[in-house]
């Protein structure tokens, strides 16, 4: 069998360099011909499959490691098994379409109010009236595009509030501020199953608890209900593997993001699993029907 690994071509360093170096490892454990490309490795005419499976290697599937949509489209339409999906990655990566897929499927999420679309900067901030009064302060800014909490901000009163938002528009949303601590919980997810899970907590003075920001973690054993909201997570969104992030929010368990590829070796060094074998497994029992 022959898989492909696909990545985004202008990425570059240690941290990103990982996945693909735990997905080769996988490859040669599972006996799999495993082929490396990049995104810019396939900017090619849209449905010029033969030119793609040239540089692929013809795979049996293929691991797309990366938010490039529309590359991804491309593939499955060039007939490719692609994991995860175009849809699920473009459902992951914009914040305000997670929320709305768990929504969509009644699966318990942070109360999120996505900002309204302006091709301008904010004129009229009149819609934040809302969220204030909703959530009370402190309330949550993200942009809709981001990865490892950078793009993540809190505001504390409306000053912060109007400043966050103000200036080029990007697309973002505002969410209810759960006091949990800074705590939370990763679960790794593949083919509807919930396969390991790290508990996570914020560095001092800080409410963001990725690892990449200092971050600390430890290996946990999810609660039935926890790997069920997982679960429930990854089926909304249409994703083969994702890290779920729960937090608790008002006493109960949450989903706060759904990351389609998320980064394996913090989990991989805490609890002594290699997600990569799994999703491997998966990809090609998926591969075989």
């Amino acid at each position: 069998m022959r898989g492909a690994f696909v990545h985004n071509a202008f990425l570059r360093g240690p941290k990103f360099s990982e996945p693909w170096t735990m997905f080769r490892e996988a490859a040669g454990r599972a006996g799999i011909e495993m082929t490396a490309a990049t995104s810019a490795d396939m900017a090619l005419p849209i449905g010029d499959g033969g030119s793609l499976r040239r540089i692929l290697g013809d795979p049996d599937f293929v691991i797309f490691w990366d938010k490039d949509v529309r590359c991804a489209a491309n593939l499955e339409l060039c007939g490719m098994l692609v994991m995860d999906s175009s849809e699920c990655i473009a459902a992951c990566d914009d914040k305000s379409l997670t929320h709305l897929a768990l929504a969509r499927a009644g699966v318990p999420s942070i109360e999120t109010i996505a900002c309204p679309l302006s091709f301008d900067d904010y004129d009229d901030t009149s819609f934040l009236d809302a969220a204030e009064s909703r959530f009370g302060y402190p309330i949550v800014v993200k942009d809709c595009f981001g990865s490892f909490g950078e793009q993540v901000h809190l505001a504390r009163n409306r000053d912060d509030l109007e400043a966050l938002v103000s200036g080029p528009y990007r697309p973002r949303i505002l969410q209810r501020f759960a006091d949990c601590g800074g705590r939370d919980v990763r679960v790794e997810v593949v083919g509807g199953r919930a396969v390991a899970a790290m508990a996570r907590a914020a560095p001092e003075g800080d409410f963001r608890s990725n690892a990449t920001i200092g971050g600390s973690i430890e290996a946990h054993e999810p609660t039935a209900e926890e790997s069920e909201l997982a679960i429930r997570a990854c089926e909304a969104v249409g994703a083969d593997f994702a890290g779920v992030d729960i937090l608790v929010s008002d006493g109960r368990p949450v989903v706060c993001e759904v990351n389609s590829s998320a980064h394996m070796l913090n989990l991989r060094n805490c609890t002594g699993i290699d997600v990569s074998d799994i999703i491997l497994e998966h990809a090609m029992r998926r591969a075989r029907r």
